[in-house]
């Protein structure tokens, strides 16, 4: 076929599925949905738009496999030993019964036992990318029933290993050797995917060192798409798929410290290849026959969602959960997965998908997908339905579960500033995680014992990775004016709340960092002089008090330039950085001083002083704004609010009294 017309069926595919994209996420539906009915409208059933579909078919293979790598990556084994009793208890009953229930359901229908079997295989996957957005999107992959859908859903993922491996075998008539095959078939595979294992485990992360060792980002990526690509390839030269092939790579990468880098590398071409998959499988629907059959198409795909609901909550159930949260994990898992259409291509090729069934579980799957969003959603109100919205006894949260890092700090660079903070950090107990792109010194780290992550730091994923989205600060200690624009932007997105700051070598480069969303910037060129302008004055004895006021105008006027609004929907602590000279002190009334029953319009700190109390903190509660008329107590803890100079102003008027100076029972100043 000409480039041009492939050029045009990739560009008429490529615009259809922004439109249908965009609709069906203003109707809260997955992304998934809207690739489907792409291919089918644009395919040989809908208005025949494509003139060619093998191209988009070999593109397919290509995002199948890229879908699957990170599928893999965010599979982690270590994950699944701690949620083990949920994963293999829950996952293996909910499989089982699902494929029991579809094999008792078919053989009544007349198919084959094997073939039986296997569509039992396709409707027991769940989809473990829209489940987990889903669950992201609303904040509840910690919860308790979010913690039980990921651990069935990764078991789910680890058992299409064999359910492939053993589609061979199945489609083979019965036969007295058929179990000799379908073991030797188990062996086979699993021979096959230890060798892959071996060779990614040690072999590539030693590449990917060497790569990473020359800190440059395309011949990361290009290394990353080559692992991944080949791995597929070779999996399916030695019988696997080629999805099962990239599966198992990015299973084996996700166990490493470039697994969070290469997830940001493949992203991009992930996110492209595979909307290509999902549009090839749109384009194999029969809309006419769907139409014509849209009531059995409507009752499979009842039947499938009511099937794997009752399946998954009764898996659910039989290890120890109460009967709402197993409702509400059964609801999660209800769908049709990414895998299924996988394995419903591997079981065409074999011969076990009448074309009709083939036709009929399409259009079934992309109504169980349609439903998905709704049905997590309803999961909260079914729960409140089923029980008490308080924890139930023998409801609790799983020990071995690790709360995910919130308030914390994340610190982009681990040069000599990033270490330092990070040891301050940890000398105060404050929770922190680290960035940084030098492999070595990732290595070093971690052996260490710090929490850190090798990647990219203006990378969105990597941002996500370190938590980015409930941390308290992000500190970029690197000064790469190339880089941090699009890491603070990243950052501010992933969460409008954090404080950000960020180092910079010259002034020149802070009004950029402060559009793209920077709390505060440091810049070395005026930190710098400030040091030392304050060393040479305290050689000449110059009084603090005239230092603080004297240098803090001159900071004033160098950040000057760099102080702009902040940007909408930023919090109000950001107009901090408008006022440099701003801040807060605490000064505690002494047991037994003059201070305690004087009322503040006694006290008249502010005509005194300038400061302004904003809030007194007694017996462990704060009153805010207190009136005049308000007396102070010992052990109060006053907060004051002014400049540097009013500050110090007033602790010297308070300090007078508390001493019980005369100036104690002077009267109000007038104002």
């Amino acid at each position: 076929m000409p480039t041009a017309g492939i050029f045009r069926d990739l560009l008429l595919l490529l615009g259809l599925a922004t439109v249908i994209s965009f609709l069906m996420r203003r109707l809260s539906q997955s992304t998934v949905v809207g690739y489907l009915l792409t291919g089918l409208m644009a395919g040989p059933y809908g208005l025949r738009m494509i003139s060619n579909t093998e191209t988009v078919e070999h593109l397919a293979e290509i995002g199948v496999a890229l879908l699957l790598f990170t599928v893999g990556l965010e599979f982690s084994l270590e994950r699944l030993a701690r949620m083990k009793q949920i994963a293999f208890g829950g996952g293996g009953l909910q499989i089982g019964v699902t494929v029991l229930i579809t094999m008792a359901v078919l053989e009544t229908a007349g198919l084959p036992q094997g073939t039986a079997i296997f569509w039992g295989f396709l409707v027991s996957v769940s989809s473990t990318a829209i489940v987990m957005k889903l669950l992201e999107e609303r904040n509840e992959i910690e919860t308790v029933p979010g913690r039980i859908s990921l651990g069935i859903l990764l078991f789910q993922d680890l058992c299409v290993v064999p359910m492939m491996a053993l589609a061979p075998a199945l489609a083979s008539p019965p036969s007295r050797g058929q179990y000799l095959t379908v073991v030797w078939a188990l062996v086979k595979s699993l021979g096959i995917v230890a060798a892959i294992v071996v060779c990614a485990r040690y072999l590539f992360p030693r590449v990917l060192r060497a790569v990473a060792s020359v800190r440059s980002r395309e011949l990361f990526i290009i290394t990353t798409l080559f692992f991944t690509l080949g791995t597929a390839w070779g999996a399916a030269h030695l019988g696997l798929s080629l999805a099962l092939g990239a599966f198992i790579a990015g299973v084996v990468i996700s166990e490493s410290e470039y697994a969070h880098q290469a997830m940001a590398a493949i992203i991009p071409f992930r996110d492209s290849f595979s909307s290509l998959f999902f549009v090839a499988i749109g384009m194999l629907i029969d809309l006419h026959y769907a139409a014509t059959h849209a009531l059995v198409v409507l009752g499979v795909a009842a039947a499938i969602l009511l099937g794997k609901t009752l399946a998954g909550g009764a898996a659910v159930r039989l290890i120890g959960f109460p009967i709402r949260l197993a409702v509400v994990s059964g609801l999660a898992v209800a769908q049709v997965g990414e895998f299924s259409f996988v394995l419903l291509r591997e079981g065409a090729y074999r011969g076990m998908v009448p074309e009709n069934y083939y036709q009929v579980f399409l259009a079934a799957a992309v109504v169980t997908l349609a439903a998905a969003p709704g049905m997590v959603a309803a999961g909260p109100r079914v729960s409140r339905w089923f029980g008490r919205q308080s924890a139930v006894p023998g409801e609790a949260e799983d020990p071995q579960a690790e709360a995910p890092l919130a308030d914390h700090v994340i610190i982009c660079g681990y040069g000599e500033n990033g270490r330092r903070l990070a040891a301050l950090l940890r000398e105060n107990n404050l929770p922190y995680v680290v960035i940084d792109v030098n492999s070595r010194a990732v290595r070093a780290a971690r052996a260490a014992g710090e929490k850190i992550y090798f990647g990219d730091l203006s990378s969105a994923e990597i941002l996500r990775a370190a938590g980015a989205a409930r941390a308290r600060a992000v500190v970029f200690a690197v000064s790469d004016p190339a880089v941090l624009p699009m890491a603070i932007s990243h950052a501010r997105l992933l969460n409008p709340e954090v404080h950000i700051i960020a180092r910079l070598k010259r002034v020149a480069d802070a009004v950029e960092m402060r559009k793209a969303g920077a709390t505060d910037v440091v810049v070395e060129e005026i930190e710098a002089w400030m040091e030392i302008a304050v060393r040479v004055l305290r050689i000449f004895g110059m009084p603090r008090e005239a230092l603080v006021g004297q240098l803090g105008a001159l900071r004033a006027a160098d950040y000057d330039m760099i102080r702009i609004l902040p940007l909408p929907g930023q919090p109000l602590r950001h107009l901090w950085h408008l006022l440099p000279e701003v801040d807060l002190e605490i000064f505690i009334v002494a047991p037994g001083s003059p201070l305690a029953g004087m009322t503040l319009r006694e006290v008249d700190l502010r005509n005194r002083s300038g400061a302004v109390v904003v809030a007194l903190v007694r017996d462990l509660s704060a009153l805010y704004n207190p009136g005049p008329e308000v007396p102070l107590a010992e052990a109060d803890q006053v907060v004051l609010i002014g400049s540097r100079r009013q500050l110090a102003a007033g602790h010297d008027v308070l300090s007078e009294i508390q001493a019980d100076s005369p100036a104690a029972g002077m009267p109000p100043v007038a104002g």
